[in-house]
């Protein structure tokens, strides 16, 4: 179940327009627990550093989308760190450029469209 999420990423990351490059930094797969960490190239240069830690449910237990610009510059950031209890959709939030706002839980497939919306 994991394993075919995993490919289900991997799949999504290849084949998107906006995509130039895919690279696996580290992936593991358990019975109960996975986690997956890749990097994508965008057709601008820009880059997607993408974690994922899952539970055999396929909950995911920690995330971190971190889009950065060609100069390695934040961008925005996704992620659930337990760092910021003032934001009402705690402990989901995103970093845009010095703030930090609320966020609903995304998927990678809704931060891959809204990132190819913008480049």
């Amino acid at each position: 179940m994991i394993e075919d999420y995993f490919d289900f990423l991997k799949k999504v990351a290849n084949k998107h327009p906006s995509v130039k490059k895919f690279r696996i930094i580290k992936e593991f797969i358990g019975v109960k627990k996975g986690f997956i960490r890749f990097v994508i190239r965008l057709r601008d240069d820009s880059e997607l550093y993408v974690f994922e830690y899952v539970d055999s449910s396929l909950h995911k237990v920690d995330y971190s989308y971190h889009w950065q610009d060609k100069e390695k510059r934040l961008i925005k950031r996704w992620d659930n760190a337990p760092h910021h209890l003032e934001i009402e959709t705690f402990p989901h939030h995103v970093h845009e450029g010095g703030d930090v706002n609320p966020s609903e839980e995304p998927t990678f497939v809704e931060i891959l469209k809204k990132i190819g919306e913008r480049i």
